[in-house]
């Protein structure tokens, strides 16, 4: 097939020939070069055809369409009035093309992008093949075999499906690189915000730190006033106290019977008020302790009371379990609707839908603890026996307005769906 191609393609060429095509012609177009070593082609200008500096002779692959599907190319050097008649293009082994499959040859180029001459087709080969060739006038003639063209013709098809192949797989490899790549992106945007959290978080516990230790200075100043004042203080009613025991004016030794008489009533006075004061001192310390103990029995209470009451609502729901297994009576005409007993001694539902069951909600739960500013109760909520001290009691019916708590069992039902919270009502009116 490689030494059939050559009188086809030729054909080919000289099908699509213009007139354009004689103003260049390539003469001594051998039929193979070697891609190893520079190439060399000779072509004559026609007499009245003008060459350019931006004219350009290029290697195109047989079975070119346009002048943009070129090898490569070299500029035409510029000449001038007396323009020589033979001319010659040398191109580098570097951009030569490197297969020894496929034909080319040599086109010239105007600056208008019009070819004015063509080559005959050559190949590449690396090495010298032997073929069966004659030239008659410059003409080449190929002879080969349909064999020798079918089996070139299965090897290109598959050299080119190894290459769809491999391009393929390029492809996906193409495709999987950027996804790692867009990974990677990700990855260090995450790693950034997470260095810029970081900072925020040493920032703030760096501010954190600093605010502590002006908190701590500032109670150890105080501290240290407190103490100054305490002493202070301490020397005051010492120096109060030295001054009431050796008033101004008093020597000792002295022997006026109305002075020491003045002397001994003003120490005694002085005795009697330090008396009161540490008797009112002691009276302060028993008080403080018996409210202490007083608030822990109102905390022990206040515990006994809150287990209590936890203990009746198991009771209640262990009564409100049992009497739900009772069969339900027929319901009477009496205008009040009572609980009877059965004859087994057990109590039935008179009027299941309108008989109120015991709950719990009518028992006020107060919680008592010490607060230092005041002593009032501290609320709490009837439903989950949470404490809110300093609150009204306004705001602790709101808070327990937002409970949803089944109006039979009264079981706080605030994480069930409002369909599951309807079913389980009307599971109490069955």
């Amino acid at each position: 097939m490689a030494d059939s191609c050559p009188q086809q393609v030729t054909t080919n060429i000289m099908h699509k020939s213009t007139p354009a095509f004689s103003q260049v012609a390539f003469k001594d177009i051998p039929h193979s070069y070697s891609p190893c070593s520079p190439v060399t082609c000779n072509y004559t200008l026609a007499a009245p055809f003008q060459a350019s500096s931006r004219d350009w002779v290029g290697i195109f692959k047989v079975g070119w369409s346009t002048t943009k599907d070129y090898h490569t190319f070299v500029w035409v050097e510029p000449c001038g009035d007396q323009q020589p008649v033979s001319r010659q293009a040398c191109f580098k082994d570097y951009y030569l093309p490197k297969d020894d499959v496929d034909f080319y040859q040599f086109c010239y180029v105007d600056s208008s992008g019009h070819v004015c001459g063509a080559s005959t087709p050559f190949c590449f080969k690396t090495e010298t093949e032997p073929s069966a060739e004659s030239t008659f006038d410059n003409d080449l003639w190929v002879i080969t075999t349909q064999h020798q063209v079918d089996e070139s013709v299965r090897e290109k098809a598959a050299l080119k499906e190894a290459a769809d192949r491999i391009r393929e797989k390029n492809e996906e490899m193409q495709k999987d690189l950027q996804d790692e790549r867009r990974q990677v992106g990700v990855l260090e945007e995450q790693k950034k915000q997470h260095s810029q959290e970081k900072s925020e978080l040493e920032r703030e516990l760096s501010e954190t730190k600093a605010q502590n230790q002006r908190l701590e200075n500032t109670v150890q100043q105080q501290k240290q006033e407190m103490d100054s004042l305490k002493q202070e203080m301490l020397a005051q009613m010492t120096s109060q106290i030295q001054i009431r025991e050796n008033p101004a004016g008093s020597t000792p030794g002295y022997d006026d019977e109305g002075g020491g008489e003045g002397d001994d009533g003003r120490l005694g006075q002085t005795e009697l008020e330090l008396r009161e004061a540490q008797a009112a001192i002691a009276e302060k310390e028993v008080l403080m302790e018996e409210k202490e103990q007083l608030m822990l029995t109102i905390r022990h209470q206040n515990d006994m009371l809150t287990q209590e009451n936890q203990n009746l609502r198991r009771d209640v729901e262990e009564l409100r379990r049992m009497l739900n297994k009772l069969p339900t009576a027929a319901p009477t005409h009496s205008p009040q609707h009572k609980a009877t007993a059965s004859p087994g001694g057990e109590l039935t539902q008179t009027d299941a839908g309108q008989t109120r069951e015991p709950s719990y909600d009518d028992l006020p739960v107060v919680s008592i603890t010490e607060d230092e500013d005041e002593d009032k109760p501290v609320l709490s909520c009837r439903h989950c026996l949470e404490s809110f001290p300093g609150r009204s009691r306004a705001e602790v019916e709101e808070h327990e307005r937002n409970h949803q708590v089944c109006p039979f069992c009264t079981l706080i039902c605030d994480n069930m769906e409002q369909s599951v919270f309807e079913d389980h009502v009307y599971s109490h009116e069955m």
